[in-house]
């Protein structure tokens, strides 16, 4: 792990919250087993529902039909702002936080962070932002704050960028369209061919439909350009976001970033566990004191 030595002068003793941010296609319930083991071990979680998800009853019947009844359903924004109200929340109480993000979930955190509510809304209709990096609320007098944005094989994406432009106005192989609905084809390839059996059962049977939406809304916020200290952690074996274009995305957080490589699928807080959970403590205890170096 790549890191960057700090002097302390009060860190506080208190852990952060981790909060989790899914990716596309995705129930904040991916989440259950990493947050059971980091309850084990004393840290506070959450984990994001986006609106934008839709339930899985009708993902058969979407991917044979090609197509499903699924109109007007809510984008990036949507789920920007369910995230936002969980930073809100939280920042209120005064509570440090490490923001960790799945895919597409770094685009939600990143417009979350401290994007106009309404980001994606015509022009003329912005409504004031709110930052929620932990510098930004000390500068305003207040406690509390994103102390750590951390990118899980997720995308960083620059201010006017989406994930369909990204990929050069084409969907992938596995990336089906359906109707307003984009479908996830063969997801144990993709996203947990290193899962056990029992897990890869239990994931697709979870799996959901997603918002077509979300992949052409655009980003409005860089973190990473804004005080906010960011870590991002390489899957080597990923299918779903190569590792070159992962290196691609990281490589954007500049010097600073922290950076951790495991030998594991799109999916890490599923198939690693363990090492997710370590990593994780760690970037929470450096991000606290990167926040409060002298």
């Amino acid at each position: 792990m790549a890191t960057t030595t700090t002097t302390t002068s009060q860190t506080p003793t208190t852990k952060p919250t981790i909060v989790f941010g899914p990716g596309a296609w995705h129930k904040a319930r991916c989440f259950d087993t990493i947050r059971a083991a980091l309850h084990a071990q004393g840290w506070e979680t959450e984990a994001v529902e986006y609106p934008s998800v839709v339930e899985a009853d009708r993902h058969a019947e979407a991917l044979n039909s090609g197509d499903v009844e699924a109109k007007g359903l809510p984008g990036l924004d949507a789920d920007a702002d369910a995230t936002r109200d969980v930073l809100r929340r939280l920042s209120g109480q005064g509570k440090e936080i490490v923001l960790a993000v799945h895919s597409y979930g770094g685009l939600v955190g990143a417009n979350a962070l401290g994007a106009p509510a309404d980001a994606n809304a015509p022009e003329g209709s912005k409504a004031a932002v709110e930052k929620y990096g932990i510098q930004h609320r000390k500068a305003e007098g207040k406690q509390g704050g994103v102390i750590m944005y951390v990118y899980l094989a997720a995308f960083v994406t620059p201010k006017g960028g989406s994930i369909y432009n990204m990929l050069g106005g084409n969907w992938l192989p596995w990336m089906l369209p359906r109707g307003d609905v984009v479908v996830a084809d063969k997801p144990v390839e993709t996203f947990y061919h290193d899962c056990p059996p029992a897990v890869q059962e239990q994931c697709v049977a979870d799996l959901c439909l997603q918002s077509k939406q979300v992949f052409l809304d655009r980003v409005a916020y860089e973190p990473w350009n804004d005080g906010v200290e960011c870590a991002f952690y390489f899957c080597d074996e990923d299918k779903a976001l190569p590792p070159p274009i992962q290196a691609q995305l990281a490589a954007q957080l500049g010097p600073d970033a922290i950076t951790y490589h495991a030998q594991t699928s799109h999916s890490p807080f599923l198939s690693k566990v363990d090492e997710v959970c370590t990593f994780l403590v760690d970037v929470a205890a450096q991000g606290q004191q990167r926040a409060h170096k002298a």
